[in-house]
């Protein structure tokens, strides 16, 4: 849909953008005025644009964040959201505008994209946007940084809504249509927020499900029964490494580690287990970090934090060559952490890495043969 919306508005611009007096007519025709409110107008007005910049900038935003949305909401309701998006922040900026606006066409898919803007920026806020930039003056210097989408969105927001009240209270003058990017951005953020709470509810439901095949994946470890002075030793432990963990990570993986040898079912606080299994990954201690986050699943199967344990552990087996449970740890993460940020990863692997390594692996044993 991202692509198909891109294109109608090309073809659109391209095929009457350059003849002035037609398109002129199909602007005031098709365009959305305030003035004299035609229903039709709120859809057709999204895809006409006001010059090749307009049109460029547009459709380059949809395109950076648009798919990501798509592929998680599904072609059709992505469609609807855009357009509805689109909807909305023409009809409120017809509220906000003053009146010597009313009469004027406004034309442009910025609502519609700057919903989408909102929806991602709570659903998608620690994607890393990279900003490149130059200066010229007396000296020349290039580079680059990363902010956090949430961040660069929040501010692009806060100036869009800034302008529109300069604009509505008549302190400032300008032919961008301010108010349709704020209100388009708004209708995005309380679509995202009420997404992510169905999310969040769906997604603890998903967990309970999977929770039989997430079983068979990490399989069962045999409970025994601890004595008295191992138990009071094991929580000695767990105090200690939980304080040393602030101050020397290495010392405390290292203690964690001597501790899985005899309890290899040993499981910390949630966040602790995690940063010690990663850790260990870091170390290259492979077998103790699997052993690690094979754990942190088996106790917090419903954390923040499980989906990425599993998409670790499916490229640890990939990588070891144990291609079965490599497929079981993704497929756990596309079908029952679906709104995951590391779904597309897991789906990646799976559908396009995968299918490579079993092929090789296909090829080099033929060869052996």
């Amino acid at each position: 849909m991202v692509v198909l919306i891109i294109l109608v508005n090309c073809i659109v611009y391209f095929t009457f953008g350059f003849k002035t007096d037609v398109y002129e007519r199909i602007v005031q025709t098709y365009g959305f005025v305030p003035s004299r409110f035609v229903p039709v107008t709120l859809l057709t007005s999204m895809f006409l644009h006001g010059g090749l910049l307009h049109l460029f900038s547009n459709m380059w935003f949809l395109w950076l964040c648009g798919d990501n949305l798509e592929d998680r909401w599904g072609h059709w309701k992505f469609l609807f959201f855009y357009l509805l998006a689109g909807v909305f922040a023409s009809v409120l900026y017809a509220v906000l505008i003053p009146p010597r606006y009313a009469s004027v066409p406004a034309i442009g898919a910025s609502g519609a994209i700057s919903g989408v803007l909102g929806a991602y920026a709570v659903l998608f806020p620690k994607s890393r946007i990279t900003f490149k930039y130059f200066v010229f003056f007396i000296f020349f210097r290039a580079g680059e940084f990363d902010l956090y989408a949430g961040l660069w969105l929040g501010f692009w927001f806060l100036q869009q809504a800034v302008s529109s009240f300069l604009v509505a209270r008549q302190l400032a003058v300008s032919s961008v249509a301010f108010g349709a990017h704020a209100a388009g951005f708004v209708f995005g953020l309380v679509v995202g927020i009420g997404v992510k709470l169905f999310q969040e509810a769906r997604r603890r439901s998903l967990v309970t499900e999977g929770r039989y095949a997430l079983q068979e994946l990490l399989g069962k470890l045999e409970s025994r029964a601890l004595t008295l002075d191992q138990e009071q030793m094991l929580q000695l432990r767990r105090k200690e490494i939980a304080h040393l963990v602030e101050e020397d990570t290495v010392a405390a993986t290292e203690l964690y580690e001597n501790l899985l040898g005899d309890f290899p079912d040993i499981s910390l606080p949630e966040q602790l287990q995690y940063k010690l299994a990663k850790s260990l990954d870091r170390q290259g201690k492979k077998e103790a970090a699997v052993t690690a986050f094979q754990n942190f699943i088996r106790s917090y199967p419903a954390s923040r934090l499980a989906d990425n344990a599993l998409v670790t552990l499916g490229k640890y087996f990939l990588d070891k060559g144990d291609y079965e449970k490599a497929k079981n740890a993704l497929r756990q993460v596309v079908i029952f952490y679906p709104y995951s940020d590391v779904y597309e990863e897991a789906k990646f692997i799976l559908e396009k890495q995968l299918p490579e390594y079993l092929a090789a692996s296909f090829y080099k044993s033929d060869e052996e043969k």
